[in-house]
Order: C-alpha cells, then structure tokens, then sequence
C-alpha cells in the first residue's frame, strides 16, 4: 500500500495530475489539481480506491484530509467522487463545523450533495462515529489566534467553533478581539 507519494507534477487535467516519481507517472485524483504548477515537486498522501476492475489513487496535501475522506467513504452510498469534494483544504474547518452543527445547506453547496446525502453524511458522522474528536486544519494565523486563547484560558472546542468565523484578512490583534467577542457573546 502507498501512504504517500512525493514527486515532480507532470500533468495537470480534470481533476487529476501526474505525479513522476523515479521515472514513474502515477495518476492521483485530487479536488482542484490546478493548485499545482507543472514540475512542482509535491507530497500527497495517497488513497487506492479498489473496487472490481478499477485502481485509482487519490491524493491529499494533509493526513487530516486523508483520514476525512476514509471516514466519508465508508458511508453506505458514498463513494470517492462525493467524498473527495468534502476534502477541499481551505474549506475542510467550514465542513466539518457544518457536520458538527447539522448544516445541511453548507453541504448542499458542493456538487454531487443533495439534501437527502447530506442528511446522511451528517447522521453517520455524529452518530456512527465513536472518535468524535475532530482534527481542525487551521491557518497559521488562525492556529496563532488559537494558541492565544487556549492562553487565556478558554476551552479547545469553544476556540474550534467560533475561529473559522472570523475574518482572517486582518491582523492577529484583531482576529483575537473578534474571537473573543464571538466567545463571550456565545456565553450569554
């Protein structure tokens, strides 16, 4: 099995890219390839999708990612083109906070998700799973505005639902007082 695969980026087209690696190219399915810019070298952490006849990788910026999308496929009637959708890194906090509260309009946004899909992708998450510890994939600036108010004494899972609100275009200073704003307004 490949857990991950590092390389120079050959290809780019649909939503795939070839990746050589000692003279070899491997095809990796991946949520938005044109990230990437021809002989970047990369690192993916890889998924073989198995199934009758087909092999196909799919390919991750973050182990997080990866474990995400193992979750989701292992949901009755999810396969690996819905659920390398829900597996988009600068939108992974805003998914899993719409799991977490039940959203069913944030994951209706994404192609290929119905009511009744995600319905089903929100029940299985919150129910099924017995890990309910949630890996949040954070900015820099937000990991810092996060450090800070684990500082300041404030509870992780309170940090987690409130940081993907703010506005993070602006300095840490002030990703903090809207942060905190957020906190105490959601005490009361």
């Amino acid at each position: 099995m490949y857990y991950y695969i590092t390389g120079l980026v050959k290809l780019i087209h649909n939503n795939n890219i070839v990746i050589e690696n000692n003279g070899i190219g491997y095809e990796i399915g991946f949520y938005n390839p044109y990230l990437f810019k021809i002989n970047q070298k990369v690192k993916l952490f890889t998924y073989l999708y198995i199934k009758e006849n087909i092999r196909y990788f799919y390919g991750f910026t973050d182990i997080n990612l990866l474990n995400f999308f193992k979750k989701i496929i292992t949901i009755p009637g999810i396969g690996p083109k819905i659920a390398i959708v829900l597996t988009q890194n600068e939108l992974f906090p805003d998914i899993q906070m719409a799991i977490e509260t039940n959203n069913v309009n944030f994951l209706k946004k994404f192609p290929g998700i119905g009511e009744k899909t995600a319905q089903q992708i929100i029940w299985y998450l919150n129910n099924k799973n017995t890990n309910k510890k949630t890996n949040y994939i954070f900015n820099p600036k937000q990991k810092d505005v996060q450090n800070a108010l684990l500082n300041l004494g404030f509870e992780i899972k309170q940090i987690n639902s409130i940081i993907t609100q703010i506005n993070t275009e602006t300095d840490i200073e002030t990703m903090i007082k809207e942060s905190l704003q957020l906190l105490l307004k959601n005490r009361k």
